[in-house]
């Protein structure tokens, strides 16, 4: 594997749409993302299902070939060490090439039929591994100093309501 490769944090987002439609303003703003540096494509899937039950699929990545292979070499080697230690890793890594290199990267065929099955006529799904380049820097000072990530997550809209209405359930507990 080559020692000078650098990822960046990645980030799985499933997305639902409620039509099936390839939403424009959805695909222009990922493009700016991705011409601006901040993110780049690790594997994109697109699944729509018309009223019909027609389906088209649509898949992207910014990796080239040998960028796939380094990075399913890269991931299998992980998840290998995770689940065996590190003839796990070996195995893992060997696997991972071998499955990015047959083209096999990211969701495979069957995946996508399941992803089919289960989107209702109508609507669409997208399946987007990001890789944060934005982040390099930071992850790489981090490592540098010593620091380590303790959490993560996203504060959106639902997840402050939500907090607010489980703080309120516990303030109305503690006053009974």
């Amino acid at each position: 594997m080559a020692s000078n490769v650098v990822y960046g944090p990645l980030q799985l987002l499933v997305i639902g749409f409620g039509q099936a439609a390839l939403p424009l303003a959805f695909v222009n703003q990922l493009r700016r993302l991705r011409d601006d540096g901040i993110v780049r494509l690790v594997d994109a899937v697109y699944v729509a299902k018309d009223e019909h039950g027609g389906l088209t699929q649509i898949r992207a990545t910014d990796f080239s070939q040998e960028e796939s292979v380094v990075f399913g070499l890269l991931a299998g080697a992980l998840f290998g060490y995770g689940a065996a230690g590190e003839e796990g890793a070996m195995l893992g890594a060997v696997a991972g090439g071998l499955a990015a290199e047959g083209g096999e990267f990211g969701l495979d065929s069957d995946d996508m039929d399941e992803i089919a099955d289960r989107i209702p006529r109508g609507s669409a799904a997208a399946f987007i591994l990001l890789e944060h380049l934005w982040a390099i820097g930071l992850k790489d000072s981090l490592r540098d100093t010593s620091g380590v990530v303790i959490a993560h997550g996203w504060l959106t809209p639902a997840t402050l309501i939500a907090m607010g209405q489980e703080a309120a359930a516990e303030a109305e507990a503690d006053n009974r």
